[in-house]
Parts: C-alpha cells; structure tokens; sequence
C-alpha cells in the first residue's frame, strides 16, 4: 500500500514526500506530499475497487507513462 501512495504522489507531481509508520505500519501508515491531487471528477471512480481513470480503451495500456494508477490503494 505504501508504494501505491507514493507513486501517485510522483503522479501528482510531488517534490516532498514524507511516510510515517507505527507500529511496523500495523497501527498507521501516513503518506504526505505537497502534490497536486486528484481531479475532483475521479474522486467517486477511485473509491471504486480495481478503478483507473487511465484506461477506457485496450490501446490506452500501450500509452501508460505514469508509475500507478491512481486511487488503487484507496479501496485497500
């Protein structure tokens, strides 16, 4: 989970990004960074599970240039 928010801090174009664990990341994990976020219109698709707004089309995955799919460790 914790490479999933850090590559959609990258995506987001972060240049600081902070992760902070307890309790060997079982009582908390936090990832924060000075990225831009997410669209307010993917907001709802990313609280879906398995949901990418990088992909409506089979020939989308051949043009791919971001490292995650944003909002995939949400639902985790």
């Amino acid at each position: 989970m914790v490479k999933e928010l850090v590559e959609n801090a990258l995506d987001a174009g972060a240049t600081q990004i902070a992760v902070e664990a307890q309790g060997g990341g079982v009582s908390l994990i936090r990832v924060t960074d000075n990225g831009s976020g997410i669209p307010a219109n993917d907001v709802e698709l990313a609280f879906n599970r398995y949901a990418t707004s990088k992909i409506g089309a089979l020939t989308d995955l051949e043009r791919i240039s971001t490292l995650g799919f944003r909002g995939e460790a949400l639902p985790a």
